[in-house]
Parts: C-alpha cells; sequence; structure tokens
C-alpha cells in the first residue's frame, strides 16, 4: 500500500501531465473500485476539463472545470493509469 511520499509522487507525475488535459473516458478497472450506480455520472465527466490535482491524506482529487470533482485512492496497488 503506498503511503505518503509514494502518494504525493503520484500526484506531482499527474500534475506535469494532465493539468489542462480534457478528459475523454474513464474505465473502471475493479468493480468494487466504485459503487455501481455511480458509473453513469463518471461517464458525464467526459469532455471535461482538469484544472488541478490535489492531495488530502491518501486521497487524490481533481478540480474539473464543474461542480464535480474526480476523487480517487490508490489502494493497494498504488497505480493511477492516464493514457
Amino acid at each position: 500500500m503506498p503511503e505518503l511520499p509514494e502518494v504525493e509522487t503520484v500526484r506531482l507525475g499527474l500534475e506535469r501531465s494532465i493539468i489542462g488535459k480534457k478528459i475523454t473516458g474513464i474505465e473502471v478497472f475493479h468493480p468494487r473500485a466504485t459503487n455501481p450506480k455511480s458509473i453513469a455520472p463518471l461517464d458525464s465527466l467526459t469532455g471535461s476539463k482538469i484544472l488541478s490535482v490535489n492531495r488530502r491524506g491518501k486521497f487524490l482529487w481533481m478540480q474539473l472545470n464543474r461542480p464535480e470533482v474526480l476523487l480517487a485512492h490508490l489502494g493497494m496497488s498504488g497505480q493511477f493509469l492516464v493514457r
């Protein structure tokens, strides 16, 4: 499980690579990673622009150009895939 320094390293890497980019799609790789009822709202984030990548403890959140935010936790693997 990633600790705070690893989570901050991921945040910095995401910040360098995704700030100002648009979300073209969201794919959930593990069925328990999200509530099935929340998958449709995730699809509605397509086209949103990422304004910032923030961290609170081990949680990462991406501020978008809309009221919603994208919240993520690295879980046990410590991976966040950006294509």
